[in-house]
Formats: C-alpha cells, structure tokens, sequence
C-alpha cells in the first residue's frame, strides 16, 4: 500500500475562485484530500523506509564492523538508505565521505518531512513545511550526480513552481532516474 502523504490546503488564489463558484473551501480540500488518499493507496511503496536502523556494532563492542566491508557492498547498503540517511553516511568516517554521491541515490520527499509536523501524524501538510521540502530536493537534486534509483515526490508543492518542476524533470532525465513517482 502506497504511504499517506497530504495535501497542501487550497492557495489564497483557487480559495477564493471556489467561493466565487459558491463552494465551501474546506469542502473542496476534503475531496480533494479524499482523492489524493486513493490516489497514495495506490502508488508503490518507496524501496527504502525511514523505519529502519542500521546497526554496525554489537553491545559493548567499540569494533566498526560496517567499514570493514568491501567498498561495493558499502555502496550496495548506501544506495538502499533513505537519501538523507545516505548523504549523512559521509560523517561515518573518511571512507565514506564520497559514497553517497556515486550510489544510485533514493529520494523519498516525504522522508523529508520534520517528524514533528502535521504531515508526520496524518494531517495536512503546511504550505511553509512543502516549500522547504520543495527547496530541500531541489538541493538534493542539484548535488547528487545521478543517477537516482528511485524518486517519489507526492509531498512537494509545485503550484507555485512550474519552471522548477520542469528544471526537475530535466535534471532527472539527465542524470538517470530508473524509478518515478508524482504527485502533483
């Protein structure tokens, strides 16, 4: 089953056409929250989970067992990390510090949520916290060299921003995307 992620409410601009058209606002956000809710029942769920914990060493042991491992199988494990968890990999150690860059990258924009937003817990995604997700793949996109693995964007608002989705869409088809996702 394809992950929940809500709509950003109504623009100041299609509220107040829907009020002109004599219908309620928040009538037309719930419909439309309805339909987007199908609509993620149905998308395929992301390769990667933001659930998941990697684990390099046991209780009471200070040995990295993860470094040890042939570079391939490191960037194996680092292409299958949820892309903040990949580019954050560079800190692990000096082995590391380009891995996330020449891994076919996953992105997940709604992995890009703040966990204390009301995304996180089901309700509608704020406008401000899209936008910054909107900024933050942006930003992704731009760094990583491709390719990508897999992207889902179902969380981004693009409304406002038809010249960056085209930018996306170019930056993606340049760099290699396998696997897309979007939700406009």
């Amino acid at each position: 089953m394809g992950s929940p992620a809500p709509p950003v409410p109504l623009d100041p601009v299609r509220e107040a056409l829907t009020r002109v058209r004599g219908e309620d606002p928040h009538d037309v956000e719930a419909l439309i929250g309805r339909i987007l809710t199908y609509i993620h029942f149905v998308l395929p769920d992301p390769p990667v989970s933001c659930r998941a914990t990697l684990r390099a060493r046991r209780p009471h042991d200070d040995v990295d067992r993860l470094s040890a491992l042939p570079v391939t199988l490191l960037r194996n494990i680092v292409s299958r990390l949820p892309g903040k968890d990949a580019a954050r990999t560079a800190v692990l150690a000096t082995r590391w510090r380009g891995l996330w860059r020449s891994v076919p990258l996953v992105l997940v924009d709604s992995h890009l949520l703040n966990p204390g937003s009301a995304a996180a817990s089901g309700d509608q995604v704020a406008r401000a916290e899209a936008r910054r997700v909107t900024a933050t793949v942006s930003r992704v996109l731009a760094a990583h060299p491709g390719p990508f693995r897999c992207v889902h964007l179902t969380c981004s608002y693009m409304a406002e921003f038809p010249s960056l989705l085209v930018r996306w869409f170019q930056t993606l088809s340049a760099k290699g995307v396998q696997d897309l996702v979007l939700l406009l």
